[in-house]
This record gives structure tokens, C-alpha cells and sequence, in this order.
């Protein structure tokens, strides 16, 4: 193995991070690797796969990371590469209606997922899961197997660099805080993205409800993630959500109306008091949107805290509002407050 500071060709690209790079990367091994394609679709025949293949039906979409047919026609595999976030659910379902009316019922269809986690899939799918650890032990093996020597060391490549990102995964299970300071380097929001991404199916896969997520969209600096009950909403009469951006966690209110965020202002302050909650502040100025209160993670994690701590924090949250002001709302607005 060369060293951590030597030539490495995905590092030298900065691509490193990019969910394409590993996209081709698994397809260059099923093209090229018997063993590895055994492991998907076992003897069969295939042809060479095909990245970023697009479907659609009734107004849905999907684009595949990665298909590959048997050379009858009769076999396609699947595989979904989940390198920057975890599946989610409704987009796998999606996907499967798609697949239905897309494929008939004596083609046989094989779908894998790869993410840094597979033990987060908990939900009932009919995909297989494969996760980056598993990618790497199975590299590790089989590298020696390679003849050619520019094979072997484009191989290790890939191996050194896939290594360090499934320690500072690992290591981000056991610490997150450095990802909760004022300025974060390009390498930490990509950590910050997949952090969120993981909350966000902790809080799937354990909180019963209703609920729209929006995790990570491309126009926020900081990356974001805004989880919006529907209860809230229709007792509200406006989307309001709990927003977690980089050190802050806010109940938030998506609308214009200052009528509604006067209201639950005041009756936050009656219900919540807590030296470390900031209430907003309204003013004449026109906004779109605004928060309630606001809490930084800092002020109420100490020390290295971890991800599941965030996650028990974050619900906590939410079930504080929920009880405490949602709840209360109703009898609230019968009596015109």
C-alpha cells in the first residue's frame, strides 16, 4: 500500500466525493470482476452495464446508477448507489411502481443498494443491501488476483481513499461535534450532508406520523434538514417544520403571515421557558418565512457528542412542540387568541 500523502488517482481529481465516480467504479468491477458479479446475478451471462438509465411513468421518475441485462434479456439488475445520502423509502417505492409497468412479470429484476450504512435499512424493500464496507473487505481480498500491475494499483487506489472514508464514518458515530462550528471546510459539509441524511432516516424508521422531509437542497450554503409534519400543518393552517441548520435548531413557520408567527410567539413564550431558546423577534420588514424559536446544538450537547445524540435531541425537540404548543393550538384558536 503507498502512503496517505502520495499520488492517488481519485484524490489527485478531488472527485473523491462524487456519487458518479463510485457509480463507474462499481460498474468497471462488474465488467471486469468475475467474482464480483457472481455476487449480484451469480452465473449468468451479462452484458456490459449502463450508468445513469432513466425511467418514467404517470409523472414519475427515476434514473438507475447503474443496470445491467443478461445477454437473453431475461435478467436486469439494478443497483442504486447511495454515496452522499441514505435510500429513501418512497423513492425506492417509486422506483418498484416504475419497474412494474415498465418490465414484464417473466423478466426477472435484481435490485441492490449501496450505502455507508446497510444496518440503517431497517424498512421492508425488496432490494439487497450492500454497504461501502462491505465494497472495501471484499477489494481487500481479491486485489492479489489482479495480473496486470496497473490494474492491481488503480485497485489500491480506490482502496486507500474508500478506507479513509469508511473510518471517518465510523469515527463520525463515535463524534460529530466538529462538524458544528462556524465554518465548515468543503470535506466537512459533504459529513454534515450525510449526517443529516442519517437523522433523517433514524426519524423515518422510528417516529410515527406523516411527514415531508426536504434534506440537503443544492441552494442552502449550510447544508439543512427540514422535517415537516402534516399534523402540524393542518392544525396550524401553515407549514410549520422543525429546521436543523448546521449549529441551530429552529421551529420554523414557511409563510408570510405575521398574524400567525405573532400567535405563536407569544404562546410559545407562555408554554416554553428556557434560558437556552431564542424567540424571534418580528419586525415590519416582508418575509416569506421565519422562525418561532431557535436552540444551538452546542448549548445543549456537551463534549464529543454523536450522531444518535443529535438524533435524541432533535426528537426531544420535537415532541416538545408538539406537546406543548401544537397540541394546546387548538383549544388556543376556539378561543381567538
Amino acid at each position: 500500500m503507498t502512503g496517505p500523502n502520495e499520488f492517488n488517482y481519485f484524490k489527485i481529481l478531488e472527485k473523491d466525493d462524487k456519487e458518479l465516480i463510485h457509480s463507474a467504479f462499481i460498474s468497471h468491477l462488474l465488467h471486469t470482476n468475475k467474482d464480483f458479479l457472481k455476487l449480484f446475478v451469480g452465473n449468468k451471462k451479462m452484458l456490459s452495464p449502463k450508468l445513469e438509465q432513466s425511467y418514467s411513468h404517470n409523472q414519475k421518475r427515476c434514473k438507475i446508477d447503474i443496470e445491467l441485462r443478461s445477454t437473453d434479456e431475461k435478467t436486469i439488475l439494478f443497483i442504486e448507489n447511495k454515496f452522499k445520502s441514505f435510500p429513501d423509502k418512497q423513492q425506492l417505492i417509486n422506483y418498484d411502481e416504475i419497474f412494474k409497468q415498465k418490465f414484464n412479470e417473466d423478466i426477472k429484476l435484481i435490485k441492490f443498494l449501496f450505502c455507508f450504512d446497510k444496518k440503517l435499512i431497517c424498512f421492508d424493500n425488496s432490494w439487497n443491501v450492500f454497504d461501502y464496507r462491505d465494497l472495501l473487505n471484499f477489494l481487500k481480498k481479491t486485489i492479489q488476483t489482479y495480473p496486470s500491475c496497473d490494474e492491481k494499483t488503480f485497485i489500491r487506489h480506490y482502496i486507500l481513499f474508500l478506507e479513509d472514508y469508511v473510518e471517518k464514518y465510523s469515527n463520525l458515530d463515535k463524534s460529530c461535534s466538529h462538524l458544528f462550528k462556524k465554518r465548515l471546510s468543503k470535506k466537512e459539509k459533504f459529513w454534515l450532508r450525510l449526517l443529516n441524511s442519517k437523522i433523517a432516516i433514524e426519524f423515518k424508521n422510528n417516529v410515527k406520523g406523516d411527514f415531508k422531509y426536504v434534506i440537503n437542497p443544492g441552494n442552502t450554503s449550510t447544508p439543512l434538514l427540514n422535517v415537516i409534519p402534516k399534523k402540524w400543518e393542518e392544525i396550524i393552517g401553515e407549514e410549520v417544520l422543525i429546521q436543523f441548520q448546521g449549529n441551530i435548531l429552529k421551529f420554523y413557520l414557511h409563510s408570510p403571515n405575521k398574524s400567525i408567527a405573532e400567535k405563536l410567539i407569544k404562546f410559545s413564550k407562555s408554554q416554553i421557558q428556557c434560558n437556552k431558546i431564542k424567540f424571534k423577534n418580528l419586525t415590519k420588514r416582508k418575509e416569506n418565512s421565519c422562525y418561532i424559536f431557535e436552540t444551538k446544538i452546542n448549548n445543549n450537547l456537551n463534549g464529543d457528542f454523536t450522531p444518535n445524540d443529535i438524533y435524541r435531541f432533535l426528537l426531544a425537540f420535537y415532541e416538545k412542540i408538539d406537546n406543548k404548543i401544537i397540541e394546546p393550538y387548538i383549544t388556543l384558536t376556539k378561543l381567538n387568541f
